[in-house]
């Protein structure tokens, strides 16, 4: 609206310029050292200078606002290199698994009840072993393995991993793969919703990312069976 404003005006000062010469040089009667061609050519000479000068100015100020827009860009570009250059990409999947599975250092355990979470553990006991040896054929023992894989360009800190509800704070190094092992027991339930959230940070700040999944567990009979419900690939949040 304001540059039409601007447009506007300047069309009309083109109108009225005209008729104020006419007016006030041409048309009046003081008495002058040179004639009325004499001013036309002056006055002439003198808006062409003007319009010379305005010119100069458009054009100049045009060109810097083409220089900071291209400075930006580069900005913007270099920024997106520097992000891309630590950014994690955590890749997901989910096994069941049995007595059998080998523990990391920055795995968990999560013990869950009817899909809430008791408590998180950083290891399995030889209790837990002999349990998930002798419940493997019991349907409402599940004992599954969430995998997540750092596949990406750098760390993930600051990481939140939120199942159903509960967080646990984790980081996943590069090329760095974290077992979570879901030790469900589901009583007489005959389904239960899990909804996994993973939300964390590059290592260096410059960006901050989620995503997340959500499946079922599903006791068909003696049969245990995941029902996958909705996944949700990585996403940037932007902070305000």
């Amino acid at each position: 609206m304001r540059k039409v404003l601007k447009i506007i005006g300047f069309i009309a000062l083109i109108i009225v310029v005209p008729l104020l010469i006419d007016l006030f040089i041409f048309g009046n009667a003081f008495p002058s050292n040179i004639d009325n061609q004499a001013w036309a050519g002056f006055l002439g000479s003198y808006l062409g200078g003007i319009a010379t000068l305005v010119a100069v100015f458009i054009t100049i100020s045009d060109n810097n606002k083409k220089i900071e827009e291209q400075k930006l860009y580069e900005q913007e570009r270099i920024a997106e290199e520097k992000k891309a250059a630590v950014k994690p990409y955590l890749d997901t999947r989910y096994i069941f698994f049995n007595e059998d599975a080998e523990f990391g250092l920055n795995d968990r355990v999560f013990d869950i009840k009817d899909g809430i979470v008791d408590k998180v553990r950083y290891g399995l006991t030889s209790m837990d072993e002999k349990y998930i040896k002798m419940r493997q054929t019991v349907p409402s023992f599940v004992y599954l393995k969430y995998i997540i894989r750092n596949i990406g360009a750098g760390s993930a800190v600051n990481m939140q991993v939120n199942v159903n509800g509960f967080s646990e704070k984790i980081t996943i190094a590069k090329d760095e793969t974290v077992n979570l092992y879901m030790l469900i027991s589901l009583g007489n339930e005959k389904s239960v919703p899990f909804n996994v959230l993973l939300d964390y940070w590059d290592v260096e700040k410059r960006a901050h990312y989620n995503q997340s999944e959500e499946f079922e567990i599903i006791i068909d009979g003696t049969h245990q069976k995941i029902q996958d419900k909705e996944r949700k690939p990585q996403i940037e949040i932007k902070n305000p």
